[in-house]
């Protein structure tokens, strides 16, 4: 049934997945601590040790779901990772059934880039169904999920003293809780974006111009900020733009 260690799931079925990608985990310096977590994580899971669901959240561009991509790709011969697009949570029943006939598998659950309206069905739905109904989740899953919103839903209640806001924030911490470990990528400051922008033009060859840290700031602040994503488009944009050659 499963013949390769990456798959994607839709409109209830299977399809093979294809993973490529011209960065390596170590071109991400300026979280490694979060990718330390992460594949310690990953490691208990495939030794059978104490474990935990994990929410990677924070900034756009941060390398979340680069990473996740990146792990299957490390934790290939002992983890099938599955991207799960089904716009229906129940089918996730459909997925629990098949893996049980594969015990002797691991597998990763994985949701890219998830946000909720507070009204949303999918999301009342899919809190139950990833673990809170009569069904449990089969032991060999681990779920993995990423979002640009540390809570997931779209907003979060604060006004405690309000009966309506409370049940709304349990219903949303309800849903935060299944995820024991939430690893935060924040905006990366001026120091580590450039280092980043150096290390891609070292990979990919680019000779950067005199004032190139100059320009690199000035990239990010036009696209909204820093990150390891507009680094690496920046060296693009020099090659393209501004009078870099490649070696």
């Amino acid at each position: 049934m499963f013949r390769t260690f990456a798959y994607k799931y839709i409109n209830g079925q299977l399809d093979e997945a294809v993973i490529e990608c011209d960065v390596s985990l170590d071109d991400f310096k300026s979280v490694s601590n979060n990718i330390d977590l992460v594949c310690k994580n990953m490691l208990f899971f495939i030794k059978n040790k104490p474990f935990l669901h994990m929410v990677l959240w924070g900034a756009r561009g941060s390398g979340k779901s680069s990473i996740i991509r990146l792990c299957a790709l490390k934790y290939a011969d002992n983890i099938i990772t599955i991207e799960y697009l089904d716009k229906d949570p129940d089918r996730l029943y459909d997925l629990y059934k098949l893996i049980r006939k594969h015990k002797d598998k691991k597998f990763v659950l994985f949701f890219d880039d998830i946000s909720f309206k507070d009204d949303d069905v999918f999301y009342k739905r899919f809190k139950s169904v990833i673990e809170g109904g009569l069904e449990s989740v089969p032991s060999n899953i681990m779920f993995i999920i990423t979002s640009n919103r540390r809570y997931i839903s779209s907003s979060f209640a604060y006004d405690t003293n309000d009966i309506y806001s409370r049940d709304e924030e349990d219903e949303q911490m309800s849903l935060i809780s299944r995820f024991g470990l939430s690893i935060g990528f924040y905006p990366i400051n001026k120091e580590d974006y450039l280092h980043i922008v150096k290390n891609y033009s070292v990979k990919y060859n680019i000779k950067l111009p005199a004032d190139w840290q100059k320009q690199a700031e000035s990239y990010a602040i036009d696209r909204g900020g820093r990150s390891g994503r507009l680094a690496k488009q920046f060296t693009a944009y020099i090659l393209l733009t501004s009078g870099g050659s490649s070696e």
